[in-house]
């Protein structure tokens, strides 16, 4: 096994880092969630993975993006993204998508040979048009729910969205599912009531957006979104090595 994850190897074994580096994960988005995501999985020793992201970085990235810095403003995320997995493993194949997905290029960015998908993505309607493609697909996925308007990274855990309580996106993700016909789904969320954030002008009126609700930008912090991140990446790696129970 390549030196760089000698340490890593020593909890998981040859055979698992091995099932590792052969296993292709997609990863849908570069944010506060998914930028972190990315980072495990990089450092984690996943072989191949495929980056989807058409976003730039902004100053208000800063205080929770780990790709973001001043250097990286109005640089794009992928970019940013290429260049961090190579200065951290070079032995791990990184694609970048620059993209905003949905149903004309769900075929061409999650192909069959996909191992894992990872939705970080934060408008609901690309996140139901990837939910039902790969569940039609029979490919595996995982889906990150809300991490904005929360301060406390303990209350994030693992779950199926049916069980999912106190997230607004969850609740929405749910009836929208359900009309689809999708009833189960893994997903990270969090049980802690949401916060109202304070109205700043130029970011009320903000932020994603779906053809389903428009809402404001919520609230966000250091330490919840990231911590979102490393429950994703922990719960793929140890799926595709088979080490849940």
């Amino acid at each position: 096994m390549q030196h760089e994850l000698r340490r890593t190897e020593m909890l998981l074994g040859a055979e698992n880092m091995e099932k590792l580096y052969r296993s292709k994960v997609v990863l849908l988005g570069l944010g506060g969630v998914g930028g972190t995501c990315f980072e495990a999985l990089v450092r984690g020793g996943v072989g191949k993975i495929v980056v989807v992201d058409d976003d730039v970085f902004t100053l208000s990235n800063l205080n929770r993006q780990l790709l973001s810095t001043y250097d990286h403003i109005g640089k794009h995320k992928v970019d940013a993204a290429l260049e961090r997995a190579e200065s951290i493993n070079r032995q791990c194949e990184v694609i970048g998508v620059k993209a905003f997905i949905g149903s004309e290029n769900l075929s061409e960015i999650i192909t069959e040979d996909t191992d894992y998908v990872i939705d970080a993505i934060d408008t609901v309607t690309s996140k139901l048009q990837v939910i039902a493609y790969c569940k039609e697909k029979n490919i595996k996925i995982i889906s990150s729910m809300g991490t904005g308007n929360k301060l406390d990274p303990s209350k994030l855990h693992v779950t199926d969205i049916k069980k999912t309580t106190m997230c607004p996106l969850a609740k929405v993700m749910r009836r929208e599912l359900k009309n689809r016909g999708i009833l189960h789904l893994k997903v990270v969320a969090s049980t802690e009531k949401p916060l109202v954030p304070i109205a700043i002008e130029g970011e009320a009126v903000e932020g994603a957006v779906s053809s389903l609700k428009k809402r404001s930008t919520p609230g966000s912090t250091s330490f919840v979104p990231p911590a979102a991140g490393i429950l994703l990446a922990s719960e793929v790696m140890r799926e595709l090595m088979g080490l849940l129970d």
